[in-house]
């Protein structure tokens, strides 16, 4: 797979993307930040094909990971779950923050695609997500398939679960061949991603709007 086949099957970030914008202001802010998300993805997609097709776009996207980790470390807070205890989620913050800057900046890996981080947080994401999914199944058994967090989550687990283990063999991978189709699959999965995004955000419920009497 080429870079352009690469750019058209990252630009299914487009289905929610435009769903989040159309939806932003009807659903509660709680889900603001996956919206944020998002669209900081289609930029990224577009940065790095558009400025960087011809050198490698290490720069750009490791600082998008970071900001990935922060906006969903977000999200989750703001689903009360696991992450509703502050001091856990500061935490958290504190210490994805200081791994990426030790690595990407202590270490020089800035430009550089480095396994470390992009290993970490992904589990992390993946263990926050079980969790979510965990407190849902137990305590809001009503109508969980079209439940938007029960989704997110879902597509959090799979897709982050491959983005493991595909920075784990990528670098013991016998063959480019191999490596090519290890990223072949993780772009038909991306485009599954973002479907599921998509479905999620259409079964948002509108927030509710108060009238003071």
């Amino acid at each position: 797979m080429n870079k352009y086949q690469a750019f058209l099957f990252s630009l299914s970030i487009l289905a929610p993307a435009i769903t989040g914008v159309i939806r932003y202001r009807t659903i509660p802010v709680s889900y603001h930040p996956i919206i944020y998300l998002l669209l900081l993805g289609l930029a990224n997609e577009l940065t790095c094909y558009f400025f960087f097709y011809n050198s490698s776009n290490a720069l750009p996207t490791n600082i998008y990971f970071l900001c990935e980790f922060l906006l969903f470390a977000w999200q989750f807070h703001n689903w009360k779950n696991i992450l509703r205890i502050r001091w856990l989620y500061a935490l958290l913050i504190t210490g994805m923050v200081t791994l990426w800057v030790a690595e990407n900046i202590v270490l020089g890996k800035l430009l550089l695609f480095s396994p470390v981080f992009q290993v970490t947080y992904s589990l992390a994401l993946v263990l926050l997500a079980i969790n979510q999914l965990s407190w849902l199944v137990v305590n809001d058994k009503s109508r969980i398939i079209t439940n938007p967090v029960f989704i997110i989550s879902i597509a959090v687990i799979i897709f982050f679960s491959y983005k493991v283990l595909t920075e784990i063999f990528y670098y013991y991978a016998a063959t480019d061949s191999i490596k090519n189709n290890i990223f072949v699959i993780e772009s038909y999965l991306n485009v599954g991603y973002n479907i599921m995004l998509t479905i999620a955000i259409i079964c948002i419920p509108p927030k509710r709007n108060f009238i003071q009497l």
